[in-house]
């Protein structure tokens, strides 16, 4: 295993929100909902039986207006779909569920949890460790020859293996080359607010507004982590660099990237989009902005409530003709596997995804073969 970084969940799968999604809003016949609705429950295990703080408090979506209802009632029909549990409560009932949130309707989804993302990442490179993986960090990838082996080319030298699975995140697409020549990922900070100590009893668990399905972004919302904060957000603003978690932060090569791709272009023209991006600039400038969004559902939040927090940067892949691709991505060679679009919730499918991958890489080794010797 190579990574770049001294030190694992540096970026993805440490700078997020820390839910356990429960996989209520996903399509349906999906490779996400596939994934998802599995890789929740097997996650929320996988915590227990080890030790991973969890806290399994559920999900609330809260509809605002009336106009928001029928989308509330997709997320139901999504849910029941997908085998997930959920149930449509009134306007009323929303305070016996969170005492301060408000709306006309809710959607309440009690499987959502919250859990310590980087320690799971820890745990499953200790399981890895101890089965004999070997963990290169500081290592950066730059690219790889593919022939009778694969010779994967490294800050720290030559690597040579019978397979190779990209997991890259953020530079996928930029380590695949040519095989993911007609996409293009698309860096969107996840800014956070938080809330202050002494407002955090204004939410018990996770509080969100009913999303907009035409992007892959869930809007302001208040989850509380198993650290005890509340934290609230993300926004979804273009980034300026894969890695920018500021907002004047710019890498040039990956701004560059962006704007010489055509369907970033194909995108923007899109009025929605556009709109999109003003409103992520206003609420990454201005905590006002995030709080005037926020107390749409907690109408007793002040805005003297809300702290800055966190940032993290979302991988989305846009496709050459201009749209945000919204499922998972996977792409093949004779030796080589690459995963270019491990969209959210990534991290809630990761054990089911993850050991169908490991099957992927197994057959490139001789699995059967392998498996055949070994019963």
């Amino acid at each position: 295993m190579v990574e770049k970084e001294t030190q694992p969940a540096q970026h993805q799968s440490g700078r997020n929100s820390g839910v356990i999604h429960s996989g209520y809003n996903l399509k349906p016949g999906s490779l996400k909902a596939k994934y998802c609705v599995e890789g929740s429950r097997r996650l929320r295990a996988y915590c227990r039986e080890r030790g991973i703080p969890v806290d399994e408090g559920g999900i609330l979506i809260v509809a605002r207006t009336e106009a928001e209802r029928a989308t509330l009632a997709e997320l139901h029909r999504r849910a029941q779909g997908n085998g997930v549990q959920s149930r449509i409560v009134s306007g009323d009932d929303i305070a016996a569920i969170e005492a301060h949130a408000r709306g006309v309707e809710g959607l309440h989804a009690p499987e959502g949890a919250s859990f310590d993302a980087p320690a799971y990442v820890r745990a499953l490179l200790a399981d890895a460790e101890a089965l004999g993986v070997q963990v290169r960090y500081g290592t950066a990838v730059r690219g790889f020859r593919e022939g009778r082996v694969v010779e994967v080319d490294t800050s720290g030298g030559t690597l040579a293996a019978p397979a190779l699975l990209n997991c890259a995140g953020l530079h996928a697409d930029r380590i695949a080359g040519a095989v993911a020549a007609d996409l293009r990922i698309i860096p969107f900070r996840g800014y956070y607010a938080e809330l202050t100590a002494d407002s955090r009893r204004l939410v018990r668990s996770h509080v969100y507004a009913v999303p907009d399905l035409t992007f892959p972004f869930l809007g302001v919302h208040l989850s509380r982590r198993v650290d005890g904060r509340v934290i609230v957000g993300p926004g979804a603003m273009l980034a300026f660099g894969r890695e920018a978690y500021r907002f004047a932060q710019m890498n040039l090569r990956d701004l560059s990237g962006t704007l010489s791709w055509p369907g970033f272009y194909r995108l923007f023209r899109e009025p929605r989009f556009r709109s999109l991006v003003v409103s992520e600039v206003r609420k990454s400038l201005s905590l006002g902005a995030v709080w005037r969004e926020a107390r749409f559902l907690i109408p007793a939040l002040e805005r003297a409530d809300l702290v800055r927090s966190f940032a993290g940067n979302r991988a989305t892949v846009v496709s050459r003709d201009g749209h945000m691709v919204d499922d998972i991505v996977v792409r093949e060679t004779e030796r080589t596997v690459h995963v270019l679009n491990a969209v959210s919730p990534g991290l809630t499918c990761s054990l089911p995804f993850g050991e169908h991958l490991a099957g992927e890489c197994h057959r490139k080794l001789g699995g059967e073969a392998l498996l055949g010797r070994a019963g």
